[in-house]
């Protein structure tokens, strides 16, 4: 019998049954959450007397474009609070996971992301008390975080174990390394610049769609592909096929991490809340439209002012 392979071991695990996707899946999954949420929410609408105002919801797109955006500053807060690569991969994982479930306009990202950081921090045995935790943060109370935390959980299906593409880099490194010992500086430096590519692909779909292996592999190559190149064909030296699929894999890969790097203009993240503001105050459309006709009828009022002084 053949031994397993770390991509095979994940495939048994609950992270691939419950978190793996093709990209059709995942972009039907977004907008069906979508297109519930914004049932959902013009029933709360009609019931409390605001069914006739014109409310624009977010689309699909926008809600994926405002959570990327809170993914980066999940990577802010882990670094404000000095927390591992590990612990801040994973709470970018639970908090992408946490709106295939839920829409934005069921739960604003800004709330939800304090809740993943500190279950993230449990989970990974780097535990920070609640009341140190909120010492850091503005206007966040324990209350406000411990009230949301069994949410987020229950929506990630309680699977806190997240496997990200870190481990399996270090792995290659060493048999990288042990293959061609002579060139110890360029494997040292691909096994940096890999880590990084891997913490550039947190903020993209690569997670959904391939093995934290082929996640790794991908950033070796994008780190330095002669070296990978070289590695994979000592590997599969007599599987030229099953090289060409992994080659294939390994192109997909980067191209989603290329993804990652990708930066949401700052006009759009603005537009896109203030949209999701008045989804979730309605009744401020309305203050906002008196506003908007005291200032036509104040306007008209100065034209009939002035043609009559003249």
């Amino acid at each position: 019998m053949a031994a397993s392979t770390d991509d095979d071991l994940y495939r048994q695990g609950s992270q691939y049954r419950l978190w793996s996707f093709t990209a059709t899946e995942l972009a039907s999954i977004r907008e069906k959450v979508n297109a519930h949420a914004i049932v959902k929410i013009k029933r709360e609408h009609a019931t409390n007397g605001f069914d006739d105002l014109p409310v624009e919801f977010l689309t699909a797109e926008e809600e994926q474009d405002l959570v990327q955006y809170y993914c980066g500053k999940m990577q802010d807060m882990a670094g404000l609070f000095k927390l591992p690569s590990h612990v801040k991969a994973t709470a970018i994982a639970y908090l992408k996971r946490f709106y295939l479930r839920y829409s934005v306009m069921e739960y604003h990202p800004k709330n939800i992301l304090h809740a993943c950081l500190f279950l993230a921090a449990k989970a990974e045995n780097h535990f920070i008390s609640i009341d140190s935790f909120t010492q850091l943060l503005t206007k966040v109370t324990p209350e406000s975080i411990l009230e949301l935390e069994f949410t987020v959980a229950q929506a990630l299906s309680f699977t806190l174990m997240v496997h990200h593409a870190f481990n399996p880099i270090h792995g290659y490194f060493l048999d990288i390394q042990a293959i061609f010992p002579s060139r110890v500086d360029q494997v040292g430096a691909a096994h940096d610049a890999a880590r990084r590519f891997a913490n550039d692909s947190l903020f993209s779909d690569a997670a959904f769609m391939f093995t934290p292996p082929q996640i790794a592999l991908g950033a070796l190559a994008m780190a330095n592909d002669a070296l990978i190149k070289d590695y994979l064909g000592v590997k599969f030296e007599k599987k030229a096929e099953l090289l060409e699929q992994l080659n294939t894999v390994i192109k997909k890969v980067r191209s989603y991490i290329d993804e990652g790097t990708r930066e949401l203009a700052k006009e759009r993240v603005v537009a896109i809340d203030k949209k999701l503001y008045f989804v979730r105050n309605p009744g401020k459309l309305n203050k906002r439209k008196a506003e908007d006709n005291g200032s036509v009828l104040n306007g008209d009022a100065k034209k009939v002012h002035l043609e009559k002084a003249g």
